[in-house]
């Protein structure tokens, strides 16, 4: 988990570098969200605690709990999945049916066509 949390966030704090001025605040939050997991995380490995280390651990717990909600707008919820598959259905209905015999190139390239419209 350590060395997961130091990679994504030198891979974060690379990307959103330079972001727009719209994008600055948000940015900014995401990265001390993550940053407050990362040392949180840190500092839970210690073998032994004081009083001190303790106070640092609800420190970064409590900036993780009070930026973590910049994540929300990402969240997939029961509404989106049922418009995913409303949107599956549709596609399902519009395609052609055909009662012919495909040859299996062309049967690949449907299938393959179909796909890219689903992920759309």
């Amino acid at each position: 988990m350590r060395n997961l949390g130091l990679c994504v966030l030198g891979v974060l704090v690379v990307a959103l570098r330079q972001p727009a001025s719209a994008q600055l605040i948000p940015f900014n939050r995401a990265l001390g969200c993550f940053r407050a997991l990362v040392d949180f995380n840190m500092m839970v490995q210690y073998r032994s605690h004081t009083s001190e280390t303790i106070t640092y651990m609800e420190d970064y717990l409590d900036m993780f709990y009070k930026m973590k909600y910049i994540f929300l707008a990402f969240l997939v919820t029961k509404d989106i999945h049922l418009k995913i598959d409303e949107q599956r259905r549709e596609l399902r209905y519009d395609r052609p049916k055909t009662r012919e015999r495909i040859v299996p190139s062309k049967q690949r390239l449907i299938h393959d066509t179909e796909r890219e419209e689903q992920t759309e």
